[in-house]
């Protein structure tokens, strides 16, 4: 049977492991080595290519032995000590082999060890673009159960087939995506338990996936009853956790409990707003809250847009932070990565008749005309508050949010 053909790798690390070999001999022979001539098995002097002398040595690096070597022609006067380092010169010219390959292999692909590959700028669509390196994921494969198509009907009920104009029928892109080929791509939904209704109960970390409708990722948990449920992924997660949703659990990474058992300080996500209604705080990535103090019947809890609020003792909760904080960093680097997520173009303002728009009308590129940018309803586009006033609950929030820019 042919012998399959060796590797320049494997060769290279033959030949290292060779020429240890006899480096180890003239130590041991005291340096007395000048002029001397080392013969080969066949009786042939050692070729001047490492290749041909690696396929050469390569049955005395598999025998092993300095004995068998001198029975074969080749001088044996490798003492004790080199004897017994020559396994693991060996074993260390194989790694540099192995190490060598992986240099290779890599080469052209940037390390990326916070979640993030910028692309090289081939062209103007790529220079300013940066995409997700999905390093955390351990499979590609979702879990069928769990996973349904979200069919969206775009302003259209199913008693009128006509399309209605309303705001959701607005930049919803339904002629692009529910054309012919709307199906082809079609994302499809996750069930995840954002009340973590499985209480006392161990569940293990199988899988770490990928979910279309969320900039962080999910986890598949398995209980024990055999039940299998996603949940939203934290950071320092990993396949094989254990985790639990339980009053007397742990502070650990993934367990989830209600408010009140949660020590101060520690940082907190999916939140519940109210008890029993699943979490609905602090679940987009990189967010946490910061449970604050205690008071009688309520917790105070900063959130992550810097508001302090309260809330009832009785909401669950989970420790960590999501995962996935890099997602706030990544560029698209132009409008396609948009439409391909779904975000479709939508016309500017001041380029619609004056009936249309309050930024409307004029002759060529003329101004708005207001004093601050106006939605298409006359709002203040930029950061306008529009909660009403006198709610109930008002009074649950301690301090607002800080406002980052627009008006008060």
């Amino acid at each position: 049977m042919a012998r399959a053909p060796m590797s320049p790798f494997m060769a290279a690390g033959l030949a290292c492991a060779g020429l240890l070999v006899v480096a180890l001999q003239g130590l041991a022979s005291g340096g007395d080595q000048e002029g001397q001539v080392f013969l080969l098995p066949s009786g042939q002097r050692a070729a001047a290519n490492p290749l041909a002398a690696s396929r050469s040595l390569s049955p005395l690096l598999l025998t092993g032995a300095a004995g068998k070597a001198g029975a074969a022609g080749v001088p044996s006067r490798t003492g004790s000590a080199g004897s017994s380092l020559l396994p693991f010169m060996a074993l260390a010219c194989a790694a540099a082999a192995l190490r060598a390959r992986v240099i290779r292999r890599a080469k052209g692909k940037p390390q990326t060890t916070s979640g993030i590959r910028v692309r090289k700028p081939k062209n103007n669509a790529l220079r300013n673009c940066s995409i997700a390196t999905f390093e955390e994921l351990t499979t590609s494969k979702r879990y069928e159960p769990l996973v349904f198509r979200n069919v969206q009907r775009f302003a259209r009920p199913k008693h009128k087939p006509i399309q209605m104009a309303t705001r959701t029928a607005r930049k919803s892109g339904h002629q692009h995506r529910l054309g012919n080929s709307g199906s082809t791509h079609a994302k499809k939904y996750r069930i995840i338990d954002f009340g973590r209704k499985k209480r006392d109960m161990f569940g293990t970390i199988e899988t770490i996936e990928y979910d279309p409708y969320r900039n962080t990722r999910i986890c598949l948990i398995g209980y024990e009853d055999g039940t299998k449920m996603y949940i939203l992924y934290a950071l320092g997660f990993f396949v094989g956790q254990q985790i639990i949703a339980s009053n007397d659990a742990p502070v650990f990474v993934g367990n989830a409990m209600p408010l009140d058992k949660v020590p101060i300080g520690t940082m907190v996500h999916n939140i519940e707003m109210h008890p029993e209604r699943g979490g609905s705080l602090a679940r987009a990535a990189g967010t946490a809250a910061i449970v604050l103090s205690r008071e009688n019947n309520s917790v105070s809890v900063k959130m992550p847009s810097s508001e302090v609020r309260l809330l009832s003792k009785n909401c669950w909760c989970t420790i960590g932070k999501v995962g996935r904080p890099e997602a706030q960093m990544i560029k698209l680097g132009k409008a396609g990565k948009s439409q391909h997520l779904g975000r479709t173009p939508h016309v500017r303002g001041s380029a619609k008749n004056a009936c249309d728009h309050p930024h409307g009308g004029g002759e060529g590129k003329s101004p708005i005309g207001h004093r601050h940018p106006m939605t298409r309803f006359g709002k203040c586009a930029h950061g306008l508050v529009t909660r009403r006033k006198g709610v109930m609950s008002e009074g649950k929030i301690l301090i607002k949010r800080t406002r980052k820019s627009g008006r008060k």
